[in-house]
């Protein structure tokens, strides 16, 4: 089954390693495929509008490349859609938690902000109405390592707690869409380095019964082979250090040295999930256009 086949990829990883990087790539990728994808963010956060040069975030779906729409999800918004929709009353939702004190109240109860962004994801993916797009594919820009797992399993946790009521109705919704490995992807990002790579196996181990959901792993700002092979870099290194060149030496050295370490933490990570890896080069800066490059690196995760 291909990556692309999927409704939801949630893409997750340590902070630092460029998750949202990864899911823009991936989405535009998807995009080249032929899907109608939305990349969404969670917490209000907007970081994929900058990337793309849109003015800021947006509740509503901004197109932001051609296929490829972004949506900065928050709680409070989430919470509105979901009184809107399913309890009908909107305007008490409101008031009642939009208000301070009761909105303190909430952010104590377990999974219930993860719970209300899950539930507008699966809402896009099964139950648009209107004017909302439907879309092929929800590339979700999770949040990191420890929170991206915590949100994975908000519903389930949430639902043990409720038991009954639409509260409850959502959660068991939102539970069999993360649970079905048909529907919902998970693709972990790190970068070529030892430190990442072990972290990125911490993850996939503490994934539990979520592990059948992962599909793939994306290496981020992969260095390319920066040394020639005609001539052989070994004796243009002798006639470098002939010619008394030892500092360009030296800076080759470490170049070399880096990019076998890099070598080395990627297979490792390949041999021990046995998961295709894309990996995605090292740009200067990340822009919309540079992302096309991304993007074009991505595409290998499309084969089944």
């Amino acid at each position: 089954m291909s990556l692309f086949d999927h409704q939801l990829i949630a893409v997750t990883g340590k902070g630092g390693v460029g998750r949202t990087t990864a899911a823009c790539s991936i989405a535009l990728a998807a995009a080249a495929q032929g899907k109608r994808v939305c990349i969404a963010e969670l917490a209000g956060l907007a970081r994929v509008p900058e990337v793309f040069g849109l003015p800021g975030r947006s509740y509503a779906p901004q197109r932001c490349a051609p296929g490829v729409d972004t949506m900065s999800l928050s709680a409070l918004d989430c919470l509105d859609d979901f009184g809107r929709k399913r309890l009908k009353i909107q305007a008490l939702v409101r008031l009642v938690f939009h208000n301070r004190l009761t909105a303190a109240f909430l952010d104590a109860i377990p999974g219930l902000q993860d719970m209300q962004q899950l539930g507008k994801i699966r809402h896009l993916i099964e139950e648009y109405e209107g004017d909302e797009p439907p879309y092929d594919l929800i590339v979700l820009d999770a949040p990191a390592t420890g929170h991206g797992l915590t949100l994975l399993d908000s519903a389930r946790s949430l639902g043990e707690m409720t038991r009954v009521g639409p509260f409850y109705e959502e959660t068991q919704h939102i539970v069999r869409l993360l649970s079905d490995p048909d529907r919902t992807a998970i693709v972990v990002v790190t970068l070529g380095e030892e430190l990442p790579v072990n972290e990125s196996l911490e993850l996939i181990s503490s994934l539990g019964e979520d592990r059948a959901q992962l599909a793939a792993i994306v290496a981020n700002q992969v260095r390319s082979q920066p040394l020639p092979d005609a001539p052989p870099w070994p004796k243009l290194r002798d006639a470098l250090a002939a010619s008394d060149q030892t500092d360009l030496v030296s800076l080759a050295d470490a170049a070399q040295s880096t990019w076998t370490s890099q070598e080395r933490a990627l297979a490792r990570l390949r041999t021990t999930i046995g998961l295709p890896i894309a990996r995605l080069p090292r740009l200067p800066v990340v822009d919309a256009e540079s992302l096309l490059i991304l993007a074009e690196a991505a595409e290998q995760l499309e084969e089944p």
